[in-house]
């Protein structure tokens, strides 16, 4: 087990820099965003950033088709590691790197907020001190969600990828991606919709694009979220695995 997680963090690191590249990019265009569309940091992340989740999710599926195609994991059997050992090693590796690139994120973000803080381009106006107070609260509230909530969507990519076993694995997981994307509209089209509720409330993606509206309800609590995000990765992982481990692999 040591040696394949030694082995995907290796690869994983000499990808680093472009998925360093992705998370900067995405942490300072959300800042800008925000800054001069609300004049300040705390408001409007939620968007990009269930983007940029959503994107992640689509490179873990991306990144483990090809070792299908490249017959990495075929090899692995081989050599005698066990398919739950490989499937186990994926996801560790990805939720690790999900976890870190939204940190990074985070810090990011709110650093370039700072540097915008005086943008007043396409600005609708600026917060009052008593609107700031709550934007500010509602945000870091949040943040323990989005630290897991993002890498719970990495056990969607691994999911497909590890199910779909070639390279359309990573396609798929991509469209998936794009698709939930959209899916927290549904929120706004009906929001007295239990069903849709219920989705947008389970998927770790919504709740990162509806998180603004959910942290600033009174009984808000980030555990609930939390243990929800946990959940989805629990029965993501034991239906990937289930189906992996039954896999013919050609």
């Amino acid at each position: 087990m040591s040696k394949l997680l030694s082995t995907e963090f290796y690869k994983i690191c000499r990808k680093f820099v472009t998925i360093l590249i992705i998370t900067i990019a995405f942490s300072v265009t959300g800042a800008f965003v925000s800054m001069s569309a609300t004049g300040t940091v705390y408001a409007g992340m939620n968007m990009i950033f269930c983007m940029f989740g959503l994107v992640f999710c689509g490179m873990t599926g991306l990144f483990i088709s090809q070792d299908f195609v490249n017959n990495t994991i075929r090899n692995k059997l081989i050599i005698g590691h066990t398919r739950f050992h490989i499937y186990l090693s994926y996801q560790i590796v990805f939720a690790v790197l999900a976890f870190l690139m939204t940190a990074v994120f985070i810090g990011i973000y709110i650093l370039s907020g700072k540097l915008f803080s005086g943008v007043e381009v396409f600005q609708e106006g600026q917060p009052t001190p008593d609107e700031l107070k709550i934007y500010r609260e509602n945000f870091f509230k949040a943040l323990p969600v989005y630290l897991v909530a993002v890498p719970a969507l990495t056990t969607l990519g691994v999911f497909i990828s590890m199910t779909l076993k070639n390279s359309l694995g990573g396609v798929v997981t991509v469209i998936t991606a794009y698709t939930l994307n959209s899916l927290p509209l549904l929120d706004v089209i009906s929001p007295e919709n239990k069903l849709f509720a219920f989705i947008n409330t389970v998927l770790p993606s919504s709740q990162i694009y509806l998180m603004e509206k959910f942290s600033a309800e009174s009984d808000f609590s980030p555990l609930k979220y939390i243990l929800i995000s946990i959940a989805f990765a629990v029965i993501m992982f034991m239906l990937g695995y289930a189906i992996f481990r039954k896999a013919d692999l050609k």
